[in-house]
């Protein structure tokens, strides 16, 4: 029916398609069944939509479509599946806006609240709404003894789970449970329970809440399973190779490696063991070798082999969740103009009687200077330090965070900061969680400290610039792309990645609408980063 109205009636012709009801007369302004002409004029449709494909693979009678194809592999090639930057871009856009007001709202108390769940051998999911607005999402995988769950078991299972964590909004609150689970409206009633059922129905009766079965609604709501699905489909898509004219092959623009084991272990330790890496984690490093490289089971080969890179067993320490719960810094609005610095003193001194760095931080893109000075530098050097090697290059600041040290405290340096305008926040005494970016910076720092004495040899200082090359060159998932990158909107073109950077110039507002874009996308993972940290950090 669809189909035959997409097609208009003459405007002389609307008249004869008139019909009687016992309320009113009616007429069609589009073409309904019924029409002696219809049938061939929707066929003629039809034809001329498709006449490019038609006896190529496909035959078309009428609404009917019919695809063929000679064997199935050549059927599935002719429909492929394109997902371009635009269609990514839409749909992260539609994600964003499905989480932010004015389709995300607070709860009202004294509203009802309507909860719709499902469930399924992938997971759970459910949505909390009130009067027609989102109040808040939830979804997980099954665990392992859940997979053996019934269907009946598997669909409460989601009905529980939504009162669990939804528990201080719904708490002696009328609410309404939807499901697509028929049988579950009767749960109350239902007779013989096992023990399982009888443990969830007295979790359920806790609350003034009432089960009801809602199908149609909840065919349309199932939007994060089919985000994953969605995920999946495109993770197993096979993209076509390319032969490039000097006889590589590429693979969306990537370096097919061959399945030699020299060939690839020379890419891994160039990229790990060398001088401008440092030793990255396996995730740096496959962010950093993906743009480049390509071969089946890349990412596996890289995590293997930094388990077996025996300095970073030796110099990376286990890391341990501290308690508490976690309370993120504001993101910044632009580049360094919010930074946080520390110190890391206890080094061997070298030859030039430096046994300090000074760690300095871009709260936004991630930037970071490392300035080696000595335990014994006053005040009027750090300032010069921090005049020549920050406020020279990136201006003055907005505000800074640091550690109660007495350097930071000072009346020289609270004095110089206040003639900038810069505004100083020091973290709680025996709180260094507060500026974890620089402590975590720091630990980082440590490792490739340690990496570099026991591979380059040599005093650290003399090593301390490609470190931060190193550092500023590595990919931060925080922000989804290196802090170079981050600042200076291109990759930096480095000897295991030659071919980052062209000769490609952005003037006007193309480059003012690149940066913008940038750094909206910045600080939209920095937010997504903050809200998974925290939400792993607060877990009891």
């Amino acid at each position: 029916m669809s189909g035959y109205h997409q097609l208009k009636v003459r405007e002389s012709d609307i008249a004869k398609t008139t019909f009687r009801t016992r309320y009113e007369h009616y007429e069609f302004r589009v073409m309904p069944f019924g029409l002696t002409n219809a049938p061939a004029i929707f066929m003629d449709l039809m034809n001329r939509i498709f006449h490019q494909y038609l006896d190529q693979f496909m035959i078309v009678f009428i609404d009917d479509i019919l695809v063929y194809s000679v064997d199935r592999i050549f059927h599935t090639k002719n429909g492929k599946f394109e997902w371009s930057e635009k269609c990514e871009q839409s749909f992260q856009e539609l994600k964003k806006r499905l989480v932010t007001a004015p389709i995300l709202a607070l709860p009202i108390t004294g509203k009802d609240n309507m909860i719709y769940c499902d469930a399924s051998r992938l997971g759970f999911g459910c949505m909390l709404m009130q009067d027609g607005n989102v109040i808040a999402y939830a979804s997980r995988q099954l665990k392992e003894h859940e997979c053996n769950y019934p269907i009946h078991d598997l669909e409460l299972a989601g009905v529980v789970l939504a009162l669990k964590i939804w528990r201080h909004y719904l708490f002696r609150e009328k609410c309404h449970i939807f499901t697509d689970h028929k049988s579950l409206k009767y749960i109350f009633d239902q007779k013989e329970l096992n023990l399982r059922q009888r443990r969830w129905l007295e979790l359920i009766k806790d609350y003034d809440c009432t089960i009801e079965y809602h199908l149609a609604l909840l065919n349309e709501l199932r939007g994060s399973k089919a985000v994953k699905k969605l995920e999946k489909s495109k993770k197993g898509l096979e993209v076509e190779f390319e032969l490039r004219i000097d006889g590589a092959i590429v693979k969306q623009g990537r370096l097919c490696v061959m399945n030699i084991s020299e060939l690839k272990n020379a890419i891994l330790e160039e990229a790990h063991s060398s001088a401008y890496a440092m030793h990255p984690s396996s995730t740096k490093m496959y962010r950093t070798l993906k743009k480049t490289y390509w071969w089946p089971g890349m990412k596996q080969e890289i995590a293997e082999y930094v388990d077996r890179c025996l300095i970073c067993q030796q110099v990376k320490p286990v890391k341990h969740r501290p308690g508490g719960f976690l309370n993120p810094l504001p993101v910044p609005e632009w580049k360094w103009e919010h930074i946080t610095i520390d110190f890391l003193f206890g080094l061997p001194r070298t030859s030039s009687g430096r046994d300090g760095i000074w760690v300095i931080v871009d709260r936004l893109t991630k930037t970071t200077r490392f300035i080696p000075i000595k335990a014994t530098s006053t005040l009027d050097q750090l300032a010069r330090l921090y005049v020549d090697k920050i406020v020279s290059q990136y201006g003055v600041p907005v505000s800074i965070v640091s550690d109660m040290d007495p350097k930071f405290t000072s009346k020289f340096w609270r004095s110089l900061q206040k003639t900038m305008g810069t505004r100083l926040k020091f973290s709680t005494s025996f709180h260094p969680q507060t500026d974890g970016q620089s402590e975590r910076t720091i630990q980082t720092l440590k490792d490739m400290l340690r990496a570099c004495v026991l591979q380059l040899k040599g005093s650290w200082d003399t090593h301390l610039l490609l470190m931060e090359f190193a550092y500023n060159n590595s990919y931060q998932s925080c922000i989804g792309m290196a802090p170079y990158e981050a600042l200076y909107e291109r990759p930096c073109r480095t000897p295991v990645c030659w071919n980052e950077v062209g000769d490609r110039k952005l003037v006007g507002l193309e480059l003012v609408q690149i940066t913008t874009n940038n750094i909206k996308l910045i600080r939209e993972n920095l937010r997504i980063a903050q809200d998974r940290q925290k939400s792993n950090a607060d877990k009891r």
